[in-house]
């Protein structure tokens, strides 16, 4: 890892940065206080862009004032649009070569979280920071969230990189704009989850490499395992759209784990029989998942069962 002070002495041009914040029902201030603090030490140059996707109004209310500090733009969509669409939307009001996105129910806690990505050697187009969750339990209503996000989220760079494209998530990454020209979300999909994971595959088939570092953001946005449950429906409605639209292909299957189960059981001709099964343990596994000490192994078989309910 270069020094900051040596990358960037008196005499170097710090790379132009544009802050992406797509915010839906959230707020994003402590998150844009805290990068604006940051940024205001990164150059006249430094941007920040918030976008908010039809939050409701007491939310857009609040986060208005947010327009008033100097070197920020926000502006509010008329109604929702979606995760991809949003951020498309960022990538192409945004100014300077270089594009952050930030999910808004991040925070972060590195002073030098905006100096760690401009730290970085100047081949890298694609950079994922990662992010990390609280380490003190929550609530048993969140407990869900906060175990599968502590155990299948944060994980170090080290180990990301190992299969860097398949762990490539939006929450906090840094790509170059003419990389984003290339490459966009894909809109078709407008409701929760897999936008990302298409994103990951469509970087690997244009030969386009991902790095992974460890500059994390801290993930605050817990949700209760109701509403995270009903994400989880969405995202496999998102999922076999995206198999879909990539007409099957083998290699997008070998990057998701609940599609390589799902694999194994259709080669075994077993695919109807765990339909069944899931259909009466379902109540079962929702009860786990809803309580105080959810099991990861119940909430791997639950994606899998409405994956292969919805096919």
């Amino acid at each position: 890892m270069f020094s900051y002070n040596t990358l960037f002495s008196p005499n170097t041009t710090v790379p132009m940065l544009s802050i992406c914040i797509p915010v839906f029902n959230s707020d994003p201030r402590k998150l844009v206080m805290e990068l604006h603090r940051q940024a205001e030490t990164l150059g006249d140059d430094a941007e920040m862009l918030i976008l908010d996707d039809g939050s409701r109004e007491e939310i857009r209310a609040m986060n208005r004032n947010l327009r008033d500090l100097p070197r920020v733009r926000y502006e509010e969509l008329p109604e929702n649009t979606g995760r991809s669409r949003t951020r498309n939307l960022l990538a192409g009001k945004a100014r300077n070569p270089l594009l952050l996105f930030l999910d808004s129910d991040m925070q972060i806690d590195n002073p030098h979280f905006l100096a760690h990505y401009l730290d970085l050697p100047d081949g890298y187009q694609v950079v994922c920071g990662g992010h990390v969750y609280q380490t003190a339990p929550p609530s048993s209503e969140l407990m869900l969230h906060w175990k599968a996000g502590r155990k299948r989220e944060s994980i170090p760079a080290a180990e990301r990189n190992k299969n860097p494209h398949r762990s490539f998530m939006t929450a906090n990454f840094l790509i170059r704009q003419n990389v984003f020209g290339r490459i966009s979300f894909s809109e078709q999909l407008r409701g929760y989850g897999h936008e990302d994971t298409l994103f990951g595959y469509q970087l690997k088939k244009m030969g386009i490499p991902v790095f992974h570092t460890d500059n994390p953001a801290v993930h605050t946005g817990l949700e209760p395992a109701a509403i995270l449950l009903e994400k989880i429906r969405q995202a496999m409605g998102n999922l076999l759209a995206v198999e879909k639209m990539l007409e099957n292909d083998p290699e997008f299957s070998q990057m998701v784990k609940v599609l390589k189960a799902r694999q194994k059981l259709s080669r075994l001709r077993l695919c109807e029989l765990y339909r069944l099964a899931f259909t009466a343990g379902r109540s079962g596994l929702e009860k786990n998942l809803l309580g105080s000490r959810p099991s990861l192994r119940a909430f791997d078989l639950y994606k899998l069962g409405i994956l292969i309910q919805a096919m």
